[in-house]
């Protein structure tokens, strides 16, 4: 059922340009993801005169008096940061449309949307799709949020809130956060460099123990922050006896599921897709 393109190297995928990367999309394909609705710029909130879209991904078909679960592919960065690096906004980077088609099309729902200034406005996309669940068919009832990269900080964030109906959460290749707070510092000084949202972020209390986390690892990622923390959250995590699924690729970079084009970054991919049925579609 699966497609891809022929087997890569790691050493090959480097020499891509930065142009190219916001064109990539993830290296897992089926062909459904062809057919999903997506409700594209779609406003859910409007801030200092500016329009705030969504793009919702829905599978092909539902059937009638359906509710489908929601992921939310989490952003931690204000758009203009990321128009600046990659000339579009993070809801438009082929990787997150690619990850939305995926999930649509594995009998579930996907929402990627903008932010500009505040993570707050996180939380008023939740409110939005809460008043219009009935609409888009979705059931806030069961939610997984997912991280990638800093994105991983936000989605820490709203697993503090034990307000929403989060039913698993999924961080790759991330810069994560400790209730020890062991990397609070070296944290804070990348958030100021890199401009992702960080002070008004729900401080980490906790590991989650009731919710079941699917963490990965890139043993190649040039980020040494990334593998520090997520080896420090790792660790913390099975001390606390969390309900934890961590893959380390060893030989894997950071963005390896648009980069490495290998059938580890396959097989992650749908170990990522399995992990998110096991625990939003399964009674």
């Amino acid at each position: 059922n699966e497609t891809s393109k022929p087997e890569s190297t790691n050493q090959e995928s480097t020499s891509h340009t930065e142009l190219e990367l916001p064109q990539k999309r993830i290296v897992y394909q089926i062909p459904e993801m062809d057919n999903v609705i997506s409700h594209k710029g779609v406003v859910y909130h409007s801030v200092n005169g500016i329009d705030l879209r969504a793009d919702i991904y829905l599978p092909p078909i539902i059937d009638d008096n359906e509710k489908i679960p929601l992921v939310i592919l989490v952003n931690d960065y204000p758009d203009s940061i990321v128009n600046n690096v990659w000339g579009c906004d993070q809801k438009d980077l082929k990787l997150f449309v690619s990850w939305g088609e995926l999930i649509a099309a594995s009998g579930m729902a996907a929402v990627a949307y903008q932010s500009q200034f505040s993570f707050s406005e996180t939380d008023s996309l939740i409110t939005f799709l809460t008043e219009n669940a009935k609409k888009y068919r979705i059931d806030m009832d069961r939610l997984c949020v997912f991280g990638a990269s800093a994105n991983t900080l936000a989605a820490q964030s709203l697993m503090e809130n034990d307000d929403l109906k989060i039913k698993c959460g999924i961080l790759y290749y991330g810069i994560l956060l400790t209730p020890d707070h062991k990397y609070y510092a070296a944290i804070d000084s990348a958030a100021n460099m890199y401009g992702f949202y960080w002070k008004d972020l729900n401080t980490v209390t906790s590991i989650p123990s009731n919710i079941p986390l699917l963490v990965t690892k890139a043993g190649k990622d040039q980020f040494e922050m990334v593998s520090k923390t997520t080896e420090h959250f790792v660790s913390e995590a099975i001390k606390s006896n969390a309900d934890l699924t961590y893959i380390h690729y060893p030989e894997g970079q950071h963005d390896f599921d648009i980069l490495d084009n290998t059938k580890t970054s396959r097989l992650i991919i749908r170990q990522t897709v399995d992990f998110l049925t096991t625990h939003l579609l399964e009674e």
